[in-house]
């Protein structure tokens, strides 16, 4: 039915522009997505499904998280054996509530924020 009050010219403009609206509205998420990703696949030899299951995990914990998805203060999250390297804002409020959550994720040992070990997130959420 839609087909005959539409033409098709039409309703492919609109959906370009749907999917162009998602695309910005969580760009922030998308390059975080595309960043890790990247850097975990094509930037270590040692790649096992395994580690690509472990950070596909976490990056999914941190965007089911209203208050952690599409933020632009954390740019990416990579992992090192058992280790997390946050890189993130420092002065970012909701640093204390990423790394809880990154550190619930089974298979996390440590968490590193900006090469510093996560007393840095502990001090943050003390000063606050």
């Amino acid at each position: 039915m839609i087909t005959k009050v539409f033409p098709k010219a039409l309703r492919t403009s609109v959906r370009r522009t749907a999917i162009a609206a998602f695309l910005w509205t969580h760009r922030h998420e998308i390059l975080r997505w595309g960043r890790s990703l990247w850097e975990q696949v094509v930037g270590r030899s040692d790649i096992s499904p395994a580690r690509a299951a472990r950070i596909g995990r976490l990056l999914f914990v941190i965007a089911v998280d209203d208050r952690l998805r599409d933020a632009k203060q954390l740019r990416k999250v990579s992992m090192a054996g058992d280790d997390v390297e946050l890189d993130v804002d420092e002065r970012w409020s909701e640093l204390p509530r990423l790394v809880d959550h990154v550190r619930s994720v089974k298979g996390v040992r440590n968490v590193f924020v900006n090469g510093k070990a996560e007393v840095a997130a502990t001090a943050v959420r003390a000063a606050s």
